[in-house]
């Protein structure tokens, strides 16, 4: 298995850069060989991804689904705009769902996308919010797409601010922007090497969503479908007391953390992925590296597992860099070469002055209060698991 021979650099290097996006489109078009199952044996992963290595593949055989191409429209739209801009990226969503739209799309988000389409829509922001009357959506759409904002803004507050904005274009549930600011900052932090100190790493995490969740829409939305009263706050507990653990099986982790397809089912399901498999695992094939280890883990895990592996790997692709990502994983993968070509323009943007996309950024409109279709809060009728069930 050929793999290129350099580290990743120094904080924020453009192999890091190059190893988030890449990591990104890498787990969403492996995961999707077991999106949905609800049992994944290892060696079952062990052979799809040993499958990648045969030279007779053709380019590109692997397809991304919508969380690719959803990412692709947020990084096209931040280079073009120089930074944030609603209108602009929202106008992108659609565009890329009328030309595309069989990438796997949920019934949700495409309701949301076709009012986007619309030249009369003078807020875009608002279609969101109209989602499952009025309570919004609570998926993982906002956070699978969301690690491009982590690559243009050097600063933590507009990675927040940003990925907040990005994700309620479709997920105006706080359950489901939430879960993209919590991805964001972890594509964040592992860009600065944070992950070198993994206690350090989800301790700052913590920190954040201590802040993010302490809003009273977050509160009501929690209250509403009988969560915590920070919902990714106790997940990310759930996590440190798993690395706890001299042991913790499959089904622990999807026990205490889920596999689905709301954001607070899967956003600290991937973080926990990466912090699993910085190390060897005995499960795992003593030739893997961190990268190629996240992404078997991911997806034996099952359940969502596309999403789960794009997210992991947009984390742990920022962290190892893209030199540790195999060539015949990459080469199989449609899109992963776009990835390494867009990362250097998105790491150019980043490091104008470590601040050139902030400023712009902030001149774009900035609209209210999600891609799965879940709903969000508030039918008092019970919980999240309840209000999934409906939508299944």
């Amino acid at each position: 298995m050929a793999v290129r021979a350099v580290s990743a650099g120094g904080m924020a290097s453009l192999s890091r850069f190059k190893g988030a996006l890449v990591g990104a489109v890498l787990g969403d078009c492996v995961g999707g060989e077991f999106e949905g199952a609800e049992e994944v044996p290892m060696e079952n992963v062990l052979l799809h991804l040993n499958s990648l290595d045969d030279d007779t593949k053709g380019d590109g055989t692997l397809e991304y689904s919508d969380d690719t191409a959803m990412a692709r429209c947020v990084v096209q739209s931040l280079l073009t705009r120089a930074g944030f801009d609603e209108q602009d990226m929202a106008r992108r969503f659609a565009k890329e769902y009328s030309l595309a739209p069989g990438r796997g799309y949920g019934s949700g988000v495409i309701q949301v996308l076709k009012k986007l389409s619309s030249s009369q829509l003078s807020d875009v922001y608002q279609p969101a919010r109209d989602q499952f009357n009025g309570r919004g959506s609570f998926g993982n759409g906002g956070a699978m797409r969301v690690a491009p904002f982590a690559l243009a803004f050097p600063d933590l507050s507009d990675v927040k601010k940003y990925s907040r904005s990005g994700a309620m274009l479709t997920h105006s549930c706080s359950l489901g922007y939430n879960g993209a600011v919590l991805q964001a900052l972890a594509v964040h932090l592992s860009l600065q090497g944070a992950l070198e100190l993994p206690a350090q790493f989800l301790g700052k995490l913590i920190a954040e969503m201590e802040e993010v969740e302490d809003e009273e829409a977050a509160r009501n939305d929690a209250r509403a479908l009988k969560e915590a009263e920070k919902p990714f706050c106790e997940r990310l507990y759930r996590i440190r007391d798993l690395m706890d653990r001299s042991k913790v099986s499959i089904e622990e982790v999807i026990c205490e953390l889920g596999n689905g397809i709301a954001a607070l089912h899967s956003v600290p399901t991937a973080i926990f992925c990466v912090l699993h498999c910085l190390q060897p695992r005995e499960s795992l094939p003593q030739r893997y590296g961190g990268l190629e280890r996240t992404m078997a883990y991911s997806l034996a895990l099952g359940g969502d597992t596309d999403t789960i592996a794009c997210m992991a790997g947009a984390i742990a692709g920022a962290h190892y860099g893209i030199e540790v990502i195999p060539e015949a994983w990459m080469k199989c993968c449609e899109g992963a070469k776009e990835a390494e070509v867009t990362a250097q323009r998105l790491h150019a943007l980043y490091h104008q002055g470590q601040g050139g996309a902030s400023a712009a950024g902030r001149q774009g409109r900035q609209g209210g209060g999600g891609e799965s279709e879940e709903p969000a809060t508030g039918s008092g009728r019970g919980d999240l698991e309840e209000e999934l069930k409906e939508q299944s």
